[in-house]
């Protein structure tokens, strides 16, 4: 379980920065399968409220991370630059904590907004949700 977990967590903040950088012309082309439970609607049987809600919910969580992902792939940058000068260690770790404290931010969206989406499904569909999260591959 702790492995899911930290394998979860890991693609939730390494797959936001590779989309980002591939945007901008960097990095290897990624193709974008990241589906939401709104690919779902049909077998969740959501009503048009709760797919208006769950648009909202998605729809500010990507306004909110888009910045978030900016600035996380500017500090790994800087990072990077200073390790390959041989820069100076205490420049370095305070970096490296800045980043992943953005990280940590990253990952307590995501999961505030699961909760959110969670909130807005029935017991029934939510009992089917995290079925289908079980098989779907992130």
């Amino acid at each position: 379980m702790r492995v899911r977990l930290f394998s979860l967590i890991f693609l939730l903040i390494l797959l936001p920065a590779i989309s980002f950088a591939q945007q901008q012309g960097q990095g290897p082309p990624v193709k974008k399968t990241a589906k939401t439970i709104l690919d779902f609607k049909d077998e969740l049987k959501l009503s048009s409220a709760q797919i208006n809600k769950l648009t909202v919910i998605i729809e500010s969580f990507k306004k909110n991370v888009q910045p978030l992902t900016e600035k996380i792939i500017s500090k790994d940058k800087q990072i990077r630059g200073l390790l390959n000068k041989g820069g100076d260690l205490t420049v370095i770790k305070a970096k490296v904590k800045e980043d992943f404290s953005m990280k940590a931010d990253l990952v307590i969206m995501e999961i505030e907004a699961g909760r959110d989406i969670n909130g807005v499904l029935t017991p029934e569909q939510l009992a089917k949700w995290n079925e289908i999260k079980k098989g779907v591959k992130r």
